[in-house]
């Protein structure tokens, strides 16, 4: 595997602070989360600080088609090996990354199997120079069960871990039956466990269809995101 890469794509507007994309390009989100529109959609929100898009390898953007076309135990085979890939992401080269930004304060905002390398990130977090303000999981593929230990995610937070699923979203679901999973992910159903900085928002009501595009994510971020980044403009 490459390296991973932090790309930037915006530069700070005022704070010493850092969002990190990550994931998109498979079928959640088309063309990645780094886009203008995407960009635009978050600085209206009220993000002010610099803007980086986290790269890696295009072949661990895992796709439903690319699964359909294998047998069953090969899909999951196909599917561990990426996710070990994105946990080693989150656990040793994003930290790495982070720390030759040289900024104060880092948030995440993470699509798909991007939520993946979030949460590991998050997990294992043992920078204690940087302050991790909020994470943003939309569509997340991370499974919601309290063996997760989604507590411990959570409580490395010092903003909140805000969690957007979304009921209707049948690609996902179709991803894990096919994996055969026996708990439904994170940007299905909300995250069982109860957390002060854990926060679970049921997105279906505001959003017309499930693709995670900017117009149709942005009534859910706007109604939940804005006010909450809003209220902490520094």
């Amino acid at each position: 595997m490459k390296r991973p890469q932090l790309i930037p794509l915006e530069p700070t507007v005022g704070p010493s602070e850092a969002l990190i994309v990550m994931g998109g390009g498979c079928g959640h989100a088309p063309g990645g989360m780094g886009g203008e529109a995407w960009r635009s959609l978050i600085r209206d929100l009220g993000w002010a600080g610099a803007i980086y898009q986290l790269q890696w390898d295009e072949e661990l953007n895992l796709t439903l088609g690319t699964l359909t076309q294998q047998e069953p135990e090969a899909a999951i085979a196909h599917w561990n090996r990426c996710r070990n890939q994105f946990k080693r992401i989150g656990k040793s080269f994003l930290p790495k990354l982070i720390w030759e930004l040289n900024v104060a304060t880092v948030s995440f905002w993470a699509i798909a199997h991007g939520t993946q390398v979030a949460y590991y990130g998050l997990r294992d977090w043992s920078e204690a120079d940087i302050h991790l303000r909020d994470a943003v999981l939309l569509a997340g593929t991370v499974r919601r069960d309290r063996g997760k230990d989604w507590g411990r995610v959570a409580n490395n937070l010092e903003g909140t871990l805000f969690n957007f699923y979304n009921t209707e979203d049948l690609m996902l679901k179709r991803f894990s039956q096919l994996l055969d999973w026996k708990r439904s992910p994170c940007g299905i159903k909300p995250i069982r466990e109860e957390r002060d900085r854990l926060l679970n928002i049921d997105a279906t009501p505001r959003m017309t269809t499930a693709h995670y595009t900017p117009d149709n994510c942005r009534a859910i971020l706007t109604h939940t995101l804005k006010p909450h980044w809003r209220s902490q403009e520094r």
